[in-house]
Formats: structure tokens, C-alpha cells, sequence
């Protein structure tokens, strides 16, 4: 089997055991059962059932910075049924932060009503940057979904905690741990030192010296020792916020010069090391047991069962001494876009209001058109809602026939609909809704053939 199993519903809303894509097929071409959501997708039965499934699934997570897996692995067999791979938008969340706090700064330089610098805010225990807890609320939200359709026995989640000075000086002992970088020096001091007392990008000396971000603040760069530099005023206003590859592109010398200094980000182990208690407590709401794994064995079980690195792999090889058996090679793959804005102002580039009028709907407030559905009973689309259209012609990149698409933008109309990379106006009787808006994005993985070998063997 290549895709993931689908799960099933009886009439009362009792959880049965999943089924097979085939055998789905099959109970929906005979009427026996209809499609109750697209993703994950799940069936519910025409008629009730009394018998009651025991659990015998285990969700096992593998929370990263970037992305999560999730599997559902049978405990009979010790296979995988279901996959999933959840992609974050911390650094998106974090980079409109800094444009939000940039846009407030300017405008108490203003001439407006006074408004107190609330320096003395507290933040409460357990306290997350949005960023972070963002990761935290989006891992919660799909346990809750697995848990409505899953007959699930027990939660595993891998529980990693980095060592950051290690990862940097692999020999560190004793007392060097309380010896950072800047040991004996001030900031200022120490890049003197390093870079030799000139201007890194045009060697002048003798020269008043600034301290520079390789990677500029405004694309996620932080203040690491490792991601600073001096320069010349003059190359500091030339380079800007361009990446150092940019400036740098007929100075290959220079370029590789601080490439050397620079050090891997730790932002992706500072992330997964901020968040893992909080992921695993969060956990224990659901009533089920919790158990911990650690990476090292999660690695070890994944290389004695032949797998590739994946997060949905190494979610499934998370605390257990047996060989993990697939059953799919094609997980479902989601990437979190979130639910638009509540910012109830917008601003131009230069931080004033831009003016803008929308139409929108009084209650929730999204722009809307009325659909027909297949039983002509009347809907409402709104942006990145799943649609089925049918084009009766051919458009000038997009050839005639039916299509699954998202809705780009309501319309007087119909919609506007990508395809292809192409946005194209269907009119409402031509469009069916097939499942609302609900934050993410659904793909799957593109196949991989290795997997497809290994379970064939």
C-alpha cells in the first residue's frame, strides 16, 4: 500500500478500525458509506454499529522546529498505517512580530495621543514567544483531530534536549562551560581581534568601525558572535539588508573568508529545546498514557530498519526496540498558512495607513460569494476553501475538465481559483465545496521509490 489508511465512522459516530484506500473505494461505489472529511480523509458508515474497537493504534509524534511528524503505528504488527508530516510557520510569525514592534516604534516618533512604553508587563509561568507556541497549538490541534477518528491506545513523543556549547566545541570539559566566546573581552574587543582591526569587506584601517550583521536582523538573522562583523560606514549603508552572497557575488575571497566565521544557526535546536516540556505535558490532557523517547534511540532503531532520514520515519522509530514495518511511502503533507490577519489597520511600506475598502461579511468578517452545491442547496466560499470546478472550456494555460483547486478570491460571480499556478474566474454553478478553509495547506509527498522496495521486500 502506497497512500495512508482512511478512517472509518459508524452512523452513532463510534470509532472503527481504518481501511484500506481500496476497500474505501469500494464501500462508497456500493453506498454503504459517504465521505465525512477530506483530510484527514474519513468515512462514516449508512448504517450503526454496536460493536465496540478496543485501541490498538499508538500516535507517535516527532516535534521539530520546522516541521513534526506523525504516525499512527499498529501495536499487533509494529506497522505503520498512517503518516503525517506538519509544517510550521514560527519563522513567518516571527518576522511579522519584528515588522508590527518596527511599525509601533514609528509611530510614537509621531505626533499622537500619548501612549505608556508598557516595560513593566509579567509574563506569566510556562510563558512561550508566539513563535513557539504557535509549535505547541498546532501539535495539540491534530492530536485532537487523530483522537475523533483513531482508535488510539497511547501517546509517544520524542523528548531531545540540545547541548548548544557542545555542538559548537565538541572537546568542551569543566569549567570551559562557564567560558563562553567573549571570555576576558567585550564585544566590541573581541571582533577587533578577530577580524584584525579593518573593514571586512574593503580592508580600510585607521577608520571609525561599525559592528555589522552578516545576516541582516530583518531576514532572521540573530546576534550571535558568529553573525557579526565590522565595516566602514560606507559599506554598511552600501550592503544594506542584502544577503552577504548578494553583495559579495565578485568577491569570492572575501565571501569565503566569512563563511568561515560564521557558525551553523542553533534557532532550530533552541526551538525543539524550549518547547519539548511544554509538548509533553500538554499531552496529558487527553486521559492516555504518555511516554518520552529519546533521539538517540529513535536514530538507532531507524538505521537497524534500513529507513531514510524523514520526520514521519524517525516519529515512527521513537521509543521502541523493534524493526518498524511500513506500510505507506506517500505520508500526507500540511503546511500551516493561518487564518489571515487581526490587525485592524494596515500599513504601506513606510508604516501608514493604507487605505482599503473591502467588502466583508458582517459576522465573520471574510470577503464571501454564495456557491451552488450539488444539491443546490446555497454555501459560502471563502479564500483557501478546497473546491471542485469543472471548466466546460478550454483557458488560455488550462485545457477544459474537472479540477480539485483552492479559492485564490470571491467573486461577484463565482471565484478565482489557482490551477497550475494559473488563477482562473469559474462561475458559482460550476463549483462544488468540498472542505472549508481551515488554516492549512494539504499535499502529499512526492513517492519515494526506495520505500516502494523496501515494502516489497
Amino acid at each position: 500500500m502506497i497512500t495512508n489508511s482512511v478512517f472509518v465512522l459508524s452512523k452513532n459516530g463510534k470509532i472503527l478500525k481504518p481501511t484500506t484506500p481500496v476497500r474505501a473505494r469500494l464501500l462508497q461505489s456500493q453506498d454503504q458509506a459517504k465521505k465525512l472529511k477530506l483530510f484527514p480523509f474519513t468515512l462514516i458508515l449508512e448504517k450503526s454499529v454496536d460493536e465496540n474497537v478496543e485501541p490498538y493504534l499508538e500516535l507517535k509524534i516527532d516535534p521539530g522546529s520546522k516541521i513534526t511528524g506523525f504516525s499512527l503505528v499498529d501495536l499487533n504488527k509494529n506497522e505503520v498505517i498512517w503518516a503525517m508530516e506538519l509544517e510550521h510557520r514560527g519563522l513567518a510569525i516571527k518576522m511579522e512580530l519584528i515588522k508590527r514592534a518596527g511599525v509601533r516604534r514609528s509611530r510614537r516618533t509621531r505626533r499622537l495621543r500619548y501612549r505608556k512604553k508598557r516595560f513593566d508587563r509579567k509574563k506569566p509561568d510556562g510563558w512561550l514567544a508566539p513563535s513557539l507556541r504557535h509549535r505547541l497549538l498546532t501539535t495539540e490541534t491534530w492530536i485532537q483531530r487523530l483522537l475523533k477518528v483513531a482508535p488510539i491506545k497511547s501517546i509517544v513523543i520524542e523528548s531531545v534536549k540540545f547541548d548548544f556549547q557542545k555542538m559548537e566545541t565538541a572537546d568542551l570539559e569543566g569549567i570551559e562551560y562557564q567560558q563562553g566566546t567573549l571570555w576576558g573581552y567585550t564585544l566590541r574587543e573581541a571582533l577587533l581581534e578577530h577580524w584584525g582591526r579593518e573593514c571586512v569587506y574593503c580592508g580600510k584601517t585607521n577608520v571609525p568601525l561599525q559592528i555589522e550583521h552578516i545576516n541582516a536582523r530583518s531576514l532572521g538573522g540573530s546576534d550571535r558572535f558568529s553573525n557579526l562583523t565590522l565595516s566602514c560606514e560606507k559599506c554598511n549603508q552600501k550592503k544594506g539588508n542584502k544577503p552577504v552572497e548578494q553583495f559579495l557575488k565578485n568577491q569570492p575571497e572575501i565571501l569565503k573568508k566569512i563563511k568561515l566565521h560564521q557558525k551553523k544557526s542553533l534557532s532550530n535546536a533552541a526551538a525543539v529545546n524550549s518547547t519539548r516540556k511544554a509538548i509533553f505535558e500538554m499531552a496529558h490532557q487527553f486521559e492516555l498514557p504518555v511516554i518520552s523517547g529519546d533521539g538517540a534511540s529513535t536514530k538507532m532503531i531507524r538505521i537497524k530498519s534500513g529507513l531514510p532520514k524523514q520526520h514521519w520515519i524517525d516519529s515512527a522509530c521513537v521509543a521502541t526496540d523493534q524493526i518498524v514495518k511500513l506500510r505507506i511511502c506517500q505520508p500526507l503533507r500540511v503546511t500551516c498558512k493561518g487564518h489571515g490577519t487581526r490587525q485592524a489597520q494596515r500599513v504601506n511600506g513606510s508604516g501608514f495607513p493604507a487605505i482599503a475598502s473591502v467588502k466583508k461579511n458582517s459576522v465573520t468578517g471574510k470577503k464571501e460569494v454564495k456557491l451552488v452545491s450539488k444539491n443546490q442547496k446555497y454555501t459560502h466560499a471563502t479564500a483557501g476553501d478546497y473546491v471542485v470546478c469543472n471548466l466546460l472550456k478550454d483557458r488560455k494555460h488550462v485545457k477544459s475538465g474537472i479540477y480539485r483547486a483552492r479559492v485564490k478570491t470571491p467573486t461577484e460571480k463565482g471565484v478565482e481559483v489557482l490551477i497550475s499556478g494559473h488563477r482562473i474566474a469559474v462561475d458559482r454553478q460550476h463549483i462544488k465545496l468540498i472542505h472549508r478553509a481551515d488554516g492549512y495547506e494539504y499535499s502529499f509527498a512526492t513517492i519515494d521509490h526506495d520505500l516502494l522496495r523496501f515494502n516489497a521486500i
